[in-house]
């Protein structure tokens, strides 16, 4: 036998999910799941679990009710010691059928496990700030489905709940919004109770739609490109000034920064209600390095230049396979080009010596041969790179009279996209994040590549510094925003001071 779990998957937002049910993502060997479970949540699991699609939705069911039972109780007998997870939106006992998919576990002997999530009813108006309960407006609330086969009006004790105050949370209502305001309304409600429709919620795509109770019941609007939606009624949405504590909420925003460096702004554009889709341009490798040249490299300058994190993390990758560490460099003395490169330096317990007062190459060239350029130049200068580094500052060292160095440590490679990925990845889009040059241009390339450089037009561009604002401009693009400062928190909050 096999244990089935089944797991809340919450409203939508992923950082809602239980720790309970990410652990079991993580180990399942099977995820069955819902329509109503978010795409973000789905990326969660693991690329080798194998997925089951049984989306349930009203009027379009994959699968009835007693068809997924059979399907859990198969998936529990067949094989022994495996995992299998039937992730739910919301939590499996609100209104998600969970109790039947546990009846005909229990029936069939199939170990099972109930794993809670947090319901739409209560996160959802809470992120508009929202509070289902509040003293002196709601002592209490009242969770209903409004779903009915043939549409019509749900068969419940309306005077009770005209009666009832507190606050009414109706689930799946989004085509019975009227009916049931006019039946509220007809059973002594008061016609100016605020209602509201919750389209959406704890997604980058919510939606309040705010109006009385009399509003509602008098509109034949078809609401039905909000669903899933909520239904709230109550005095409590009084509270809520219909904005979201989400600046980014409902952008799209690019990160072609690359995998395994994205996630810092992922999660940044994320927790302020942004779609953060990847798009890495490139991908990074280690090129082969003599271990003695290496050393000879390091013994021979007083002077190392980092321009990026990349070019610290190969650098002292390899210093380390050579039997080397930071002892090594006690002769040397470290700039480094910008605060993300000094931060990425300072994790390895190194402070960088030279740093400009603005994040750009001419200037760091005028100010470094101001203070060191009679030093530097005797005492040569080593440049950590990449294989096709098109970085300005080694023209502008040359330029400045400075000799150099260049040490190649890793390769950046393009990465490959279909057109139809290309295309996904740019439709409804708000923004393209760019941190560095390669990102550009590579991404430019690929672009050229299926003759689809106009999603690029129209669109707006964001930039860590001004060598990649000039990248992009050299691809005729306009450059929208250059964050203040060379730091993703910077440019994080330039976008939300933009949109």
């Amino acid at each position: 036998m096999n244990t089935v779990y089944l797991v809340g998957a919450g409203p939508g937002d992923p950082k809602l999910l239980t720790r309970r049910a990410h652990e079991l993502l993580l180990s399942a060997n099977q995820v069955v799941y819902d329509a109503l479970v978010s795409p973000a949540i789905l990326a969660l699991i693991p690329p080798q679990v194998e997925r089951i699609h049984v989306g349930k939705r009203a009027g379009a069911h994959s699968l009835g009710q007693e068809e997924i039972n059979a399907l859990l109780v198969r998936l529990g007998q067949t094989g022994k010691g495996r995992h299998i997870v039937r992730l739910k939106g919301g939590d499996p006992f609100v209104f998600g059928r969970g109790g039947e998919e546990m009846l005909a576990l229990r029936q069939a002997g199939i170990p099972y496990e109930v794993v809670p999530g947090i319901t739409a009813g209560i996160a959802a108006p809470a992120y508009f700030d929202i509070p289902i309960t509040h003293r002196g407006l709601s002592q209490s609330f009242t969770c209903l489905t409004a779903y009915t086969e043939d549409e019509g009006l749900p068969d419940l004790d309306w005077s009770n709940l005209a009666r009832l105050g507190g606050t009414l949370v109706f689930y799946m209502g989004v085509r019975q919004v009227a009916k049931i305001s006019t039946a509220l309304i007809g059973a002594g409600a008061r016609e100016e109770l605020p209602a509201a429709l919750v389209s959406r919620g704890t997604t980058p795509y919510e939606v309040l739609e705010q109006r009385t109770l009399s509003e509602f019941a008098r509109t034949d609007e078809d609401f039905s490109s909000l669903a899933p939606a909520l239904f709230v009624v109550g005095e409590v949405l009084q509270l809520s000034e219909g904005r979201t504590a989400r600046p980014l909420l409902g952008k799209k925003i690019l990160v072609t920064r690359a995998r395994h460096q994205a996630s810092s702004l992922r999660e940044g554009l994320e927790a302020l209600g942004a779609e953060a889709v990847l798009l890495p341009t490139i991908e990074l490798s280690a090129l082969p390095v003599d271990s003695d040249s290496l050393a000879q490299a390091v013994m021979e300058h007083r002077w190392i230049i980092f321009t990026s994190p990349n070019a610290v993390e190969y650098f002292f990758r390899l210093l380390f396979e050579a039997g080397m560490d930071s002892r090594s460099l006690g002769h040397t003395r470290l700039a480094v080009l910008g605060p993300m490169t000094s931060r990425s330096l300072e994790a390895y317990g190194l402070r960088a010596d030279f740093q400009p007062s603005v994040y750009n190459a001419e200037v760091f060239a005028r100010e470094f041969l101001a203070l060191y350029g009679e030093e530097a130049q005797g005492e040569g200068i080593l440049l950590p790179c990449s294989a096709l580094a098109q970085d300005a500052l080694p023209k502008a060292l040359a330029e400045a009279g400075l000799s150099y160095t260049r040490l190649p440590l890793y390769a950046n490679r393009a990465i490959e996209y279909t057109e139809a990925e290309l295309q996904e990845a740019f439709a409804g889009a708000h923004w393209l994040t760019a941190c560095s040059s390669s990102a550009i241009h590579h991404l430019v390339e690929l672009l050229q590549a299926y003759g689809q450089e106009q999603l690029l037009q129209g669109l707006d561009i964001a930039v860590l510094g001004e060598q990649t604002a000039s990248a992009a401009r050299s691809h005729g693009l306009e450059v929208r925003l250059i964050a203040p400062e060379a730091t993703i928190p910077s440019l994080i909050q330039a976008l939300v001071e933009k949109s």
